[in-house]
Parts: structure tokens; sequence; C-alpha cells
């Protein structure tokens, strides 16, 4: 089995809570399990290890009517392949989140991840999505991918780690801004303003918590 772990933030690369530990911890396990597991994050300004990276490609990605740069990094750690998305634009700052475009860059990092099978030598069976900033993962993948052969048999998971912070926004941003027609507002749609978590465990074959 194929397993690609996607997170905001990953220990011992990037960390600011929890899911940083999870997303440390748990692909190591299932690769000592013989389980091909590799994780996914954005290249932070402050990044750790930034010496241990190396270069594989660059490619656009569409962010609402934009198209951005994207490059992408790999390291290997502990038996585990990580890769890096890297936009200066978006993730050369201070700090992992609290800006006033976060709904923006995890929208861009979040299609960056589906964008990046095309560049890479790796197919998984199931994307694991972790809390609001990669909710738009599954969301993306059944809008825009399904239709292509080489995602059409891949199952998503859903994990919330704090269901306090569901990426609301407005729903004036619904197309300019996450690419999301209007046609397809529903999914995400929640008292009337976008919340990226709920289009998550819509659009996820199976959404998992970390606590009860």
């Amino acid at each position: 089995m194929k397993i690609l772990y996607a997170a905001s933030e990953a220990a011992p690369f990037a960390k600011s809570g929890g899911l940083a530990d999870v997303a440390g911890a748990l692909p190591k396990a299932l690769v000592r399990d013989g389980i091909d597991a590799r994780v996914v994050m954005p290249l932070y300004g402050d990044l750790k290890f930034k010496d241990t990276l190396t270069y594989v490609t660059n490619f656009s990605v569409p962010v609402g009517w934009r198209s951005q740069y994207c490059g992408l990094f790999k390291a290997e750690r502990d038996g585990v392949v990580y890769y890096f998305i890297d936009n200066e634009y978006y993730f050369k700052r201070k700090g992992l989140y609290g800006f006033y475009d976060d709904g923006e860059r995890f929208a861009f990092f979040s299609r960056a991840i589906l964008e990046m099978l095309f560049h890479v030598d790796f197919v998984p069976d199931v994307i694991h999505a972790n809390d609001w900033q990669t909710a738009l993962v599954p969301v993306y993948l059944n809008l825009y991918y399904r239709h292509l052969e080489q995602y059409r048999s891949i199952k998503t998971v859903f994990t919330i780690h704090n269901i306090q912070y569901q990426g609301k926004y407005g729903m004036e941003i619904l197309e300019d801004v996450f690419g999301i027609p209007q046609s397809a507002k529903s999914i995400v749609e929640q008292d009337g303003c976008v919340n990226l978590m709920k289009g998550a465990i819509m659009a996820s074959n199976f959404v998992t918590t970390v606590s009860p």
C-alpha cells in the first residue's frame, strides 16, 4: 500500500502543535510495517534542516483564476520520503499560520499536492489529509482529477486534529480564491459561509479524529 500523508506541519521540519508530532511519527510507523508512506508539507521560510533538501522539479498550480509557480523539493529521514511544496510568496514568512491570506496559501498547497502527482514517480492508494489546511485536497480531487486514470482509484482519509479551526471564509471568495464553481458550492457551504473542514468531511472516503 502507498500512502501520501498531507499536513501543514511535520516534525522535525516545522511544528506548532500536535499535528506535527503525528505527521512525524505515524508515517515512520507505517514504513516500519512495510507500507510506502510519504509526507508532503510546505517549504516554510524557517523550515529546519533545509540543507538536507534536494530539488526535484517545478510546475504551475491553478489558484482560482491564477496560475502560480510551485517548486518541489524532497528529503528522506528515518526511511520516510518528505516532499516540500515551495512558493516564496506564500511560505517564505516567519511562522506557519495567522496571515490574512491563509485561505489562499493553503488552497495553493492543497492543489499543489494533487498537481505534484503528475511530476513524481509515486501514485498513492490513499491520500491522508489533516485539518483545514489540507481540507481542499479531497474536494479538489473529486472536482478536477477523478476523471484522470491515475487519480481514479485514490481513496481519501481526513483527520480532524483541532476542530476549533475549520477554515471559515466568506462566500465571495469561493471562485476567485478557492477555484470552486457556484454549481459545487454546497460541498463547502456551511451557515452561509465557506467551511473548508465541512468540505473535506463531505468529500473524503473516511473521516477520523484524534479523540472522541
